[in-house]
């Protein structure tokens, strides 16, 4: 999963809801492994697309939320890396590539939990893209780009892992 969260800073070098508190331990996760990926997807999607994401207290708070999606026993280090792709993030899009403002979407069709166990799950992201665009002053798009979300973070399997904890799925980099 680390890979995940430092290709999208590097491939996308690039902008940035109003932001919402949330305790450093509280955990997120998701009563089905479906739904803890389509929650992380969703508040991804929405903490790149934050205004306030210039502000180093948003981007705190975003990291926060982000690496709650992730098993207790690896928060702090996924707390970081959100931390470190929300800051780069941020800062590439002060001057992006291409245009004056870039934003990042992943969109996809649905979830399907393959290779479940008690404790286990592989979630694929049916037809998951990421797409980037380079929007001008007046917002119009200058450049589209958008390529196959596994394929770009770099998994080999088709899906993200998550682990159940008392209860609860959360992603994790396992599997």
């Amino acid at each position: 999963m680390k890979q995940f969260f430092l290709c999208c800073c590097l491939l996308l070098l690039i902008s940035g809801c109003s932001t919402v508190s949330l305790d450093e331990d509280i955990g997120l996760g998701g009563v089905t492994p479906e739904a803890v990926v389509e929650s992380f997807l969703e508040d991804f999607n929405t903490a790149l697309a934050d205004p306030a994401l210039s502000e180093p207290t948003a981007r705190q708070v975003w990291a926060n939320r982000l690496a709650s999606y992730f098993a207790p026993s690896e928060r702090a280090d996924q707390r970081l890396v959100m931390r470190e792709m929300l800051d780069s993030f941020a800062r590439n899009n002060l001057q992006p590539v291409r245009g004056s403002k870039a934003e990042v979407v992943i969109t996809y069709d649905r979830t399907r939990a393959n290779r479940i166990d008690e404790l286990t799950a592989l979630v694929e992201i049916v037809n998951g893209v990421i797409t980037v665009r380079w929007r001008d002053a007046e917002g119009n798009v200058v450049v589209e780009r958008n390529g196959a979300l596994l394929r770009l973070i770099g998994r080999e399997v088709n899906g993200l892992p998550v682990i159940r904890v008392d209860g609860r799925w959360y992603l994790t980099e396992a599997g």
